[in-house]
Order: C-alpha cells, then sequence, then structure tokens
C-alpha cells in the first residue's frame, strides 16, 4: 500500500470554509510566489492552502510564480512565501505563510477584497476618504498572537478603502527574522507607517486610521457627535467576567452593552493552555474565550476596540462617553481585570517590543529555534509561561527572587520534568542591549554577587496590577493595591457602580470571575427594579 497523503484540511474545516467561501461575489487572483529551495515547510504550506482553497471555491484563482521569472519580476516580490492579494486592483501582501491565528485574516481578506466592501465603520470609512498622501503600512504578526488578525485586518481594509493611496503588508516575524531585526519588531501586532513605529499592539480602529492620516502616533479622544443611546447596564471589559455578566444580565431582561478597548478574553485570551477550568481537562486560553464571546454576542451587544474615556453621573444616570459613541446608563460593571506588573528596572521600557514582553503566546514564536530566553517570575503565570516556550523550542531559564516557586504543585513538577534551569535568589536589575535585548545583569540575592547573562529575550509574568483608571476617575474606593472594594453583591462605594473579576483582587482564576459576574449581574437587575440607595417602601 502506498503511503496516505498527509491530511491538510479536515473535514469539518472545509464544511466551514465552504460557508465562509460562500461570501465570494467575484473572482479573487491570488499571486503566489513560492521557491522549492528556501523557507521550505512555509512554501508548502501556501502551495497547499491555496490549492484546496481553489478546490473549494472556483472563485478563488491561484497564480503560481518563482523567484525571477515575469510574474515576480511584474509585481516586485522576492520574498518567499509572499501571497499577493487581488494585486491589479490592490496592494496587499502577506510576506509569510498566513499560519495559525493569521488563517482567518488571510481568509478575510480575500472576501474583503471579492466583495469590495471592508470592516471598517462608515465614520472610519470617511475620515479615511481624506488622505491625500501615499502611505505604506506594515504589520508585524505572529501565527500564535490573538491580537494580530484585527490589527493586521484593519491595514487590509485601509488599503482597500484607500487603493489608490495605501498599500499594506502582513509580516510574519519569525519567517522574516531579517525584516524583524530590521525593524526591532520582535513583539507582535506592531504597525509601521511610512517604516516609521506608531503602535505597539492592539490599536482601536479610530486611532489606527488618525495614525494613517497623520503617519504618527496618536491616542484615543473621547467622540462628541452621536446621539446619546440609553441602556440599562454598560460593562467595561470583555473578559471572562465581561462576558458572563452579559449572558445573565440580558437574560434578567436588562437592555446591556459590553466594551472592550482590546481583544476580547482578556488575560485568558493570551493564556497558552487552561487546564483547571470544569468542563475542559486541557484548553486553549483564545479557545475558551472564543467560546464565551460566541455565546455573549448571541444575548448582547460587543464593541470590541471601544474605550470609555470620560463618565460622570447626571440625575440618577451615568454619562458615558467614548472613542466611538455616548450612553446614558442606569449602571455600570466595572470587569477591566489586570494588566501585568512591570519590573521598573533600567532597559525595561527602552526594549518593550524589542525583546521584553509580557505575553509568550503572542512573541515567543520568533524565538522558537532554541534562541535564550529568560522568564522573570514565580507563580502560575511565569510556570505557564516557561512551558510555553520550552514547548516551542526556546532555550529557556525561569529566575525567580525566591527559593521556591509560588506556582501550583502541578505546575511545578512540569517544569522540573521539562528541565527548565532555576535560577534561584536572582533578580534582574536591568536589561542590556543595542536596538533589541542582548543580556541581563542578574545579582544572586543570597551570594550578594552580579553577573551578566547572555539573552535575546526577557518575558515578565511577575504578577498582576489593576487596571483601574476608570474607578479612579469614577471615584471608587479601593484597597491599598488599587484593587475596587465590592460587597458580597459586588456593590462598589458608588452607588450605581459594581465591579467583579480580577479588578476585585482576590483569587484571580477565571471560575472566580464568571461566579464573581453572575451575582453581580443579578445584583443589578434587582437594584435597577428596586434602588437600594432609595429605601424599601
Amino acid at each position: 500500500m502506498g503511503k496516505k497523503e498527509d491530511v491538510f484540511l479536515t473535514e469539518e474545516a472545509k464544511k466551514h470554509l465552504l460557508k465562509e467561501l460562500e461570501l465570494l461575489r467575484g473572482p479573487v487572483t491570488v499571486v503566489a510566489l513560492l521557491s522549492d529551495a528556501e523557507n521550505q515547510p512555509f512554501n508548502v504550506y501556501c502551495r497547499k492552502l491555496l490549492g484546496e482553497l481553489s478546490a473549494l471555491s472556483p472563485k478563488i484563482i491561484p497564480v503560481f510564480a518563482a523567484p525571477g521569472d515575469a510574474t515576480a519580476k511584474k509585481y516586485n516580490v522576492s520574498r518567499t512565501p509572499t501571497l499577493l492579494v487581488q494585486p491589479d486592483h490592490y496592494a496587499i501582501r502577506f510576506t509569510g505563510a498566513p499560519a495559525g491565528e493569521e488563517a482567518q485574516t488571510f481568509l478575510l481578506s480575500l472576501i474583503m477584497s471579492s466583495i469590495g466592501q471592508t470592516i471598517l465603520s462608515e465614520p472610519s470609512k470617511k475620515r479615511l476618504s481624506e488622505l491625500t498622501e501615499v502611505r505604506n503600512i506594515k504589520v508585524f504578526v505572529s501565527p500564535t498572537c490573538p491580537y494580530c488578525p484585527l490589527q493586521a485586518l484593519l491595514g487590509v481594509a485601509a488599503a482597500i478603502e484607500k487603493a489608490d493611496l495605501i498599500s499594506t503588508e502582513i509580516i510574519e516575524i519569525h519567517e522574516n527574522k531579517d525584516l524583524a531585526k530590521k525593524f526591532n519588531a520582535f513583539s507582535v501586532p506592531q504597525v509601521f507607517i511610512d517604516d516609521r513605529l506608531v503602535g505597539l499592539g492592539l490599536q482601536p480602529e479610530e486611532v489606527f486610521i488618525e495614525e494613517i492620516i497623520s503617519a504618527a502616533p496618536i491616542k484615543a479622544t473621547a467622540y462628541e457627535g452621536a446621539d446619546q443611546t440609553e441602556k440599562d447596564l454598560v460593562i467595561v471589559g470583555a473578559g471572562p467576567a465581561g462576558l458572563t455578566a452579559a449572558i445573565y444580565a440580558v437574560r434578567s431582561g436588562l437592555n446591556s452593552v459590553v466594551l472592550e478597548k482590546g481583544a476580547l478574553g482578556g488575560q485568558v485570551a493570551v493564556t497558552p493552555v487552561v487546564e483547571n477550568y470544569p468542563g475542559f481537562t486541557r484548553i486553549g486560553g483564545k479557545t475558551l474565550m472564543d467560546m464565551m464571546a460566541q455565546q455573549a454576542i448571541q444575548y448582547t451587544e460587543i464593541h470590541q476596540g471601544e474605550e470609555v474615556l470620560e463618565t460622570e453621573r447626571k440625575d440618577d444616570l451615568f454619562h458615558i462617553k467614548t472613542n466611538r459613541a455616548i450612553y446614558k446608563t442606569k449602571a455600570v460593571l466595572l470587569t477591566t481585570g489586570a494588566e501585568s506588573k512591570k519590573l521598573d528596572i533600567p532597559g525595561e521600557k527602552e526594549f518593550q517590543g524589542k525583546g521584553v514582553s509580557y505575553c509568550a503566546s503572542c512573541d515567543g514564536y520568533f524565538f522558537k529555534d532554541n534562541k535564550k530566553v529568560v522568564v522573570v517570575g514565580g507563580g502560575n503565570t511565569a510556570a505557564t509561561e516557561a512551558l510555553y516556550l520550552k514547548n516551542i523550542g526556546a532555550d529557556v531559564t525561569l529566575i525567580h527572587r525566591k527559593d521556591s516557586l509560588r506556582a501550583e504543585r502541578f505546575l511545578q513538577e512540569n517544569v522540573t520534568a521539562a528541565g527548565i534551569p532555576v535560577l534561584w535568589n536572582t533578580i534582574v536589575q536591568e536589561i542590556r542591549g543595542e536596538g533589541s535585548v542582548s543580556s541581563v545583569l542578574l545579582k544572586d540575592l543570597a551570594a550578594g554577587t552580579e553577573k551578566i547573562l547572555p539573552v535575546d529575550a526577557v518575558f515578565i509574568a511577575i504578577g498582576y496590577t489593576p487596571s483601574n483608571l476608570l474607578a479612579e476617575k469614577l471615584g471608587i474606593e479601593t484597597d491599598e493595591e488599587g484593587y475596587i472594594r465590592v460587597d458580597k453583591g459586588y456593590r462598589t462605594s458608588v452607588k450605581g457602580v459594581y465591579a467583579a473579576g480580577d479588578i476585585t483582587g482576590g483569587f484571580k482564576q477565571i471560575v472566580t470571575a464568571v461566579g464573581q459576574a453572575a451575582v453581580a449581574a443579578q445584583t443589578i437587575f434587582e437594584e435597577i427594579s428596586m434602588p437600594y440607595w432609595k429605601g424599601k417602601t
């Protein structure tokens, strides 16, 4: 018997793709510059991907080219693999194989270019129509980054909306290490406009459009021109707590909306593996959050990329201004979570995105080929990050300031079994490099000695600090660490404002967040019906 050919797309995946490809209207030409001599696995992937997509839909027309041939010269491409989408109409280029998270980006790019419509809002389209100068957009991505697809899609959408002036290139950092080094783009997503860094991390749509117009970094501003939208409840944050609260609130009859300035899922979305959530022995963090989001969106609106910038109370209602709209609401639920703590040492800020990272699943892929990296920390997150980096092929060392880890015993045993070395009683005093990280200065707390350790990257996982800026603006009482104080009904010190999840401190687990959110939603429903601050009649 002959050897059975490896399955590239499963039957289930093909069924899903067939449904997506029904959205195609006109034919889509994809010029693929491929080679059998370099980047072979990625070239093979692209050839198989285009072959199977074109077999599923005759509207997808692959044109294969080789380096140096007439087609390559016509479109000025030399790197392999490179995929050009509708190159006679748009300047959309995928430099590197669109694998992992970026496969969806590529698929949606085909659909948008086919129908001539994009994901951009009407205000963004109108603003982009005012552009009068040529812009070149580069978005650096990795196949494991959950934040990258939306940022990449915004870039593709801009190239479609303003085809005469905008070109967009999606660059996979691991396959194009020379470009990553040239631009010092070791963290993803990163956006360059006309070769100038304008955005590190996922940028809200409105901010991104303004960055295209100005070719410079900008900040989000409150939107003033919209009519006020009335809601019973505004939920700020779309992590496990926010999504759970949305489900329970709407099922109770509350007219609600969820606002999320970044990516859906919060910290869980960038957790490589979740092994302690009931019902799942082992599941990817982003997969779990995608499932939660899909369930929540059946009940309520979820506005990704919308940031709360101003809020005030008038006549027993909260007036909330975001970068997109203005809301009048009876209650506010803060599920803004927590963000990674910083070491606050020399070199940390300077090299963020250039070898300093707080997310292994986002940025670790670049360092998979036995690059030397360190993970700083001793808790569950640090252990999980170290295991993930080891699993993808990085040469990882764990650095902890104490003589034992705080992580769960199960994780500690896995760290030992994986052969990950730990530098005990050690702190990082400085991160050094020229352009990108090249070493760290360590201090042995027990011996009092210092040494320099050559490394390519530093992943910091020393815990979290509350995302409490909005709480501070509202004058909400917090504890000494900045976490919001709540009672058993998850009421804060400000009437009409509630909080749930990691923003309240305590035991930071997914199950804790969803449990708190369910209780908070029920409290809000009961108190909108009969506000506790007005007393009983």
